[in-house]
């Protein structure tokens, strides 16, 4: 979970350091400690948690046994950022007054940013005992569950916060969430548009663009995330899920630019590097992608998602020997289909390896890159329909991938179909409209084969002027063959 969500468990505290919100709790009262805990409330009021602190430690000294110094003392030391001290000071609060339900929500909560979910879940529950309508104490108790992935039992507590409060908006956005966890896809959709209306905030603008991407509305999850990146320029979800999407959409240019735009927020870290190197693979840039994967095993040599990535790019670049480096430490992990169907046509092993593509088509329907394997793997073992079926699948998942127009079109030339491999390569030169050389050498090479059975002066001048816009031109001899044509026409 990302750190914004850190800031929900901020708004469901039900208590403050303003000294009004205090009031009940020494008013009335006569014990001598109480002096110095009105005095580290006025400081606390101000911000000033060291003053405060050094107060409630005199306080101590009178007495040891004071509930309501160690709950200040707690404040205090959350609020300089001393978890460890402050779950301290809650648990010897709870202790000595088990009947205050906010020490309880207090404690739960920094036990949630402590990672300790299950006592979290504990502490809630003793919170529930002594106030079992509150919102707020239904609403931690939610995330201590979240955390956990108990996502139906956290529904409830949600739901629950939202009957006792139902502009409990973090309650609100936390049930959205689950539900989608939970594929109730249409009960989190009817929550994000409340809250969106009533509570925009960068959370669940990017929920709702989240849950859009989920659909496959990509157009309208673009919109929100960018919304959620107006709110808050340091939305590290917001840059992932944008660069993933225009990744599936083929667009290289948009998804780099956010990726890069995280980077320059200095949102950078295993996470960001991750995403931008899984992205790059789905855009078949695996030069690129190997490097930000290497980024991620910088700041864990052990993560298991970078290694497999790296496996799959020095894969599908041909690096063998690399892949072989890596497969001792990835023997027992799922998700290698693609790498070990790359490793059975290098060693020749053409139907292992179809097999292989078939299971990765089977987990990712969209590694539109895989048919492109298959394709190799059918031309090998002279399965022509089965060729032209996977170069088709490919070139229907995404009509800009110019690479594979490229070997389609090679394919189509080594089997004597000429026209169907220009309109190929037509289709290619659209896409690069910087005249790639490869499609132009190869779009000349088509033409000139065509100009043979079809010999007239238009189809001779067009190879022609394909010719003279190639500046590394690979077929010098054909082009004089042509102008001497046309000099005799």
């Amino acid at each position: 979970m990302f750190n914004w969500l850190k800031n929900i468990s901020d708004k469901v505290k039900s208590l403050n350091v303003s000294v009004e919100n205090y009031k009940e709790e020494t008013n009335n009262q006569t014990l001598p400690t109480i002096a110095y805990v009105n005095k580290a409330k006025k400081f606390l009021d101000e911000s000033k948690f060291l003053q405060a602190k050094d107060i409630l430690n005199k306080a101590l000294l009178i007495t040891e046994k004071d509930a309501l110094v160690y709950k200040y003392l707690g404040i205090c030391e959350e609020c300089l950022g001393n978890l460890d001290a402050a779950l301290l000071m809650y648990k010897k609060s709870s202790i000595l007054n088990p009947q205050d339900k906010n020490i309880w929500h207090k404690l739960g909560l920094v036990q949630v940013n402590k990672k300790e979910f299950e006592e979290a879940e504990k502490s809630f529950e003793e919170a529930n005992k002594v106030a079992p309508m509150n919102t707020d104490i239904q609403t931690g108790w939610g995330m201590a569950l979240f955390k956990q992935k108990k996502y139906i039992e956290a529904h409830e507590k949600f739901i629950n916060a939202l009957k006792i409060n139902r502009y409990n908006f973090s309650a609100l956005l936390l049930a959205s969430i689950v539900e989608v966890r939970i594929g109730k896809l249409d009960d989190a959709d009817k929550k994000l548009s409340f809250l969106i209306s009533t509570n925009p905030n960068e959370g669940c603008f990017y929920e709702y663009a989240n849950l859009l991407f989920i659909k496959e509305d990509y157009d309208s999850a673009i919109n929100y995330a960018k919304k959620s990146l107006l709110r808050n320029p340091n939305m590290l979800p917001a840059y992932l899920l944008l660069g993933k999407i225009y990744s599936i959409k083929f667009d290289y240019q948009n998804a780099t630019n956010f990726f890069a735009q995280a980077l320059d927020q200095k949102l950078d870290g295993p996470i960001l590097f991750q995403e931008w190197a899984d992205s790059l693979v789905r855009l078949y840039r695996f030069n690129e992608a190997k490097e930000f994967y290497k980024k991620v095993l910088e700041y864990d040599f052990n993560c298991i998602n970078a290694q497999k990535g790296l496996a799959l790019c020095y894969a599908q670049m041909g690096e063998i020997d690399k892949v072989q480096e890596l497969l001792p430490v990835l023997a027992d992990q799922n998700g290698l289909e693609e790498v070990n169907g790359v490793l059975e046509f290098h060693y020749g092993n053409f139907e292992s390896a179809i097999n292989f593509f078939k299971e990765a088509l089977l987990k990712n329907e969209k590694g539109c890159y895989t048919y492109l394997n298959l394709a190799k793997c059918y031309e090998k073992l002279n399965n022509n329909t089965m060729v032209v079926d996977s170069y088709d699948k490919l070139i229907k998942f995404n009509e800009k991938f110019l690479f594979a127009y490229i070997e389609y079109a090679k394919y189509l030339i080594s089997q004597g179909e000429y026209k169907d491999a220009q309109r190929k390569l037509r289709r290619a030169a659209n896409i690069d409209t910087e005249n790639n050389q490869e499609v132009l050498n190869l779009l000349f090479y088509t033409c000139y084969k065509l100009v043979k059975d079809d010999i007239c002066e238009y189809n001779v001048k067009e190879a022609i002027n394909i010719a003279n816009k190639i500046e590394d031109f690979n077929y010098p001899e054909y082009k004089e063959e042509l102008e001497n044509k046309l000099k005799n026409m």
